[in-house]
């Protein structure tokens, strides 16, 4: 097979990338991820299920064909991985940050950005301490039946029979990007489109909303300039298929199987656990196991920052210089009261980053890089995040306006 080890300053372009899109498509604004938790806009949900149905197809077909991959998919520890995802997703319905999310935030220039990194960082150290004693190995070991992918354990699957189930799994997850609406309501989606052939009223609500929360707090943008017609045309765009989102998602797809081949999988939690490590707990078991098997993940992690960055300086104009900027959702629960945004952010990303941690991964290592392996473990994470998120996105907010101008 063609096999190939790239150095690890590689990890920087490739968390460049994805930074850069996922910045440019709202990922680094908490809200974003807040209305995916309350229902009301799947835009992470469509861009997941394209990225992972193209990169499951091109991995399988180019291993098939002699390309050796460095595969990563998460072991299935059952009980650890189930929790894991109930606290990832309880966590990030509250804070509205997700590992990665949190170093885009941080180069979109938002100040609770600053309130969820030590969170996260304090997170990881919670369960660095928890990991050695008898319920953190009941949690890692309890029901582990290994690396296994849907053709069965990665060591062992038939390259051509795995390429041809990935295919099929990529009908599948198209199939729900063409059928799910992007905004609440379940008035409108591709399949609907393509039918009715208009817009209707509620996704041109959404679509102003969506430009104005994203907005708040940046820099001005010329909607007559180069960037102007993409920032406010196709990034509230509620097809999954217009050519831009498509365009995104294939993107995405590719460029984690591209870090599969030349290194490893596309995670962001690790870095967390190897902060906390080398900052507070040097000498503990688990800060010694992330020492030893750490590789590119500091460094994607800077060029995720990094692609936030320039992306947000230049291209959406949306960096805030750390304003106070509270999310539409919150305040119209809470208020503008940034003392309470401040805690609950902080609470929010130390829950959300012990549970990536107790389950192994977060949204990039499970959710895109698994579900592009077409791991157990992924499809296991995804299902407990998924209800979490929803019940306790309930909770929170109640049926509170997700609007910026709220009535």
């Amino acid at each position: 097979m063609f096999n190939v080890n790239a150095p690890l300053w590689i990890g920087i372009i490739i968390g460049g990338v994805i930074g850069g899109f996922a910045e440019l498509w709202g990922i680094s604004n908490p809200e974003t991820l807040i209305r995916l938790a309350r229902w009301k806009d799947r835009l992470f949900i469509g861009c997941i299920a394209i990225g992972s149905a193209v990169g499951a197809v091109v991995l399988y077909g180019l291993y098939a064909s002699g390309f050796a991959m460095h595969f990563g998919p998460k072991p299935v520890y059952v009980f650890g991985i189930m929790i894991g995802g109930l606290l990832f997703g309880s966590g990030m319905a509250v804070s509205g940050y997700v590992p990665g999310s949190e170093w885009m935030a941080l180069g979109e220039g938002r100040r609770d950005v600053l309130y969820a990194i030590p969170g996260s960082l304090l997170g990881a150290a919670a369960w660095t301490l928890l990991y050695p004693t008898s319920v953190g190995q009941w949690l890692v070991n309890a029901g582990n039946f290994g690396n296994l992918i849907f053709t069965g354990p990665i060591e062992h699957i038939h390259p051509w029979m795995t390429f041809g189930v990935s295919i099929l799994y990529a009908v599948a997850l198209l199939l729900l990007a063409f059928f799910l609406p992007r905004y609440a309501g379940g008035r409108h989606s591709c399949f609907r489109e393509r039918v009715k052939r208009k817009v209707d009223e509620l996704d041109r609500e959404y679509h102003v909303d969506t430009l104005s929360y994203l907005a708040e707090g940046g820099m001005p943008l010329d909607s007559h300039s180069w960037n102007g017609e993409i920032v406010n045309k196709d990034i509230p765009e509620h097809n999954f298929f217009s050519p831009p989102m498509l365009l995104v998602g294939v993107i995405i797809g590719v460029i984690v199987v591209l870090s599969i081949f030349l290194h490893q999988i596309f995670g962001e939690s690790t870095t967390f656990s190897w902060l906390a490590g080398c900052l507070f707990l040097p000498h503990a078991i688990y800060s010694k196991q992330v020492f030893a098997t750490i590789g590119w993940e500091p460094l994607s992690d800077i060029g995720t920052f990094l692609g936030a960055f320039i992306s947000s300086i230049f291209f959406s104009r949306r960096f805030n210089a750390f304003r106070s900027v509270i999310p539409p959702s919150w305040r119209n629960r809470f208020g503008n009261r940034k003392s309470y945004r401040a805690i609950w952010t902080f609470s929010g990303a130390f829950i959300m980053l012990f549970g990536a941690r107790m389950a192994g991964g977060c949204a990039s290592g499970h959710i895109l890089s698994g579900g592009i392996q077409m791991a157990v473990s992924a499809w296991v994470f995804t299902a407990a995040v998924l209800l979490a998120m929803l019940l306790t996105a309930r909770f929170v907010y109640g049926s509170s306006s997700e609007k910026v101008m709220a009535k």
